[in-house]
């Protein structure tokens, strides 16, 4: 479970920010991680009910200080940049075809979405497309929900 939870770790410290001190930390609201460098988030579902900066214990299972007892400021608003409107389309994407499109791409990719359900992906040099998937339930996905404080 410690390569599990390094893993996610490490994932959610790729959001965090290296500039602003509020922002350079993950952080747990109790029933979800959050991390953000104010122009990306990400969240995963992990419910440690303590909220606070969570940290990465000798044992490699997550620890959370506490902001009341660590002395240090709440957590950041992290739900209020979640959309609040519908999306204006989803598309499942095997993650793997994905990722390999994206490797072939210059730095900044244009996505492009279609109605029969494909993704292209163009850069400066690079062109990719990718079908993305049927049948999927949509219960399989999680998105974060606002904790009350």
């Amino acid at each position: 479970m410690q390569k599990v939870i390094k893993s996610w770790y490490s994932w959610l410290k790729k959001a965090i920010s290296t500039k602003n001190q509020e922002l350079n930390a993950v952080y747990s609201d109790g029933r979800q991680l959050w991390a953000t460098d104010g122009f990306s988030l990400h969240a995963r579902q992990v419910a440690l009910v303590k909220q606070g900066r969570v940290t990465l214990s000798p044992a490699g299972l997550f620890a959370v200080a506490v902001a009341e007892e660590s002395g240090g400021p709440g957590l950041p608003p992290f739900a209020k940049a979640l959309p609040q409107e519908e999306p204006l389309a989803t598309l499942v994407i095997d993650r793997d075809r994905l990722l390999l499109a994206l490797k072939g791409q210059d730095r900044q990719v244009r996505l492009a979405l279609y109605p029969t359900g494909m993704v292209e992906l163009s850069s400066a040099g690079a062109y990719a497309l990718v079908l993305s998937l049927s049948g999927v339930e949509e219960a399989a996905f999680w998105r974060p929900e606002p904790v009350a404080n």
